[in-house]
């Protein structure tokens, strides 16, 4: 059989054929058994994930009747089972795709941090393409489910943030651009996201780009937090200006240095602009 969880939710039997998945809480009800996957659930763990804060009145009867359904759905499968705490699907290795993305993406991240880029590359990738938009369509609306959403999401988010930096120790820095910006708009909060797209950037020569990235960085995290850039954006900021301390040469105008110098918090209004100690440096306000 095969299972899809990363977009809408999907189930085929052996021969291929497509299990008919009609009715909302059919669709429900596998996609918690799923997110189980290699567990036992409780009954009590099911129906919070199912009904949450406002269970039905007889809940576990409930719970019978959903499981019912599912059998018929699945019948001649014998996937799902009971066992005396509560229920389980049992699925085999590379039958669900949000194991696949998880095993993927774990060896991927091992390859990245020894140095094999080409295979780390090659694993985050198609951890990656296992997700379908809308991803997670069917899970249920509840606080259990929210919170397993957020978690999957950003599980998703680190894929491609390390699929990137391998990307960029290959030296495929100008492919990534429209990718990190892509990530940048999913989630704008995301600082290493922009970290990425300045050293991007810079690679592909465009020093002047890569400044005004942190610029914009620095305005978001400002007005969302009131502090300037995390410790990894500031240092590569310094390296950018310590390795072409000249690269404000290339604004149009002195105002146009003095608006990207503002930006990028390296002086304020009041400074000496032709400080290149401070260039270099890199100090902040």
């Amino acid at each position: 059989m095969h299972f899809s969880i990363l977009g809408p939710l999907s189930a085929q039997a052996d021969d291929g054929t497509e299990l008919d998945l009609a009715r909302r809480s059919q669709r429900g009800t596998l996609a918690v058994l799923l997110l189980y996957h290699g567990q036992r659930p409780a009954r009590t763990q099911l129906i919070d994930a199912l009904w949450g804060d406002d269970p039905p009145t007889g809940a576990d009867r409930a719970l019978r009747v959903r499981m019912s359904d599912l059998r018929r759905v699945l019948a001649g499968c014998r996937r799902l089972v009971t066992h005396p705490a509560g229920y389980q699907l049992v699925t085999e290795p590379g039958e669900l795709d949000l194991a696949v993305f998880q095993k993927l993406a774990h060896d991927g991240r091992v390859a990245l941090d020894t140095g094999r880029f080409a295979d780390a590359d090659d694993m985050l990738a198609r951890a990656c393409a296992l997700w379908r938009s809308p991803p997670l369509a069917d899970l249920p609306d509840t606080p259990i489910m929210e919170l397993t959403r957020a978690a999957l999401v950003a599980q998703r988010r680190d894929a491609q943030e390390w699929l990137i930096d391998a990307r960029l120790a290959l030296g495929r820095h100008h492919e990534t651009l429209a990718q990190i910006r892509g990530c940048i708009a999913a989630d704008p909060l995301a600082e290493r996201s922009h970290v990425q797209l300045m050293l991007a950037l810079d690679r592909c020569g465009q020093k002047s780009a890569a400044l005004a990235a942190y610029g914009t960085l620095r305005e978001l995290t400002m007005r969302e937090f009131g502090q300037d850039p995390g410790p990894e954006a500031r240092a590569l900021l310094s390296q950018l200006l310590a390795d072409s301390p000249g690269v404000l040469q290339s604004a149009a105008s002195r105002d146009g240095r003095r608006q990207l110098l503002l930006r990028t918090g390296i002086w304020s209004d009041g400074q000496d602009q032709r400080d290149p100690q401070a260039v270099r440096a890199g100090r902040t306000r």
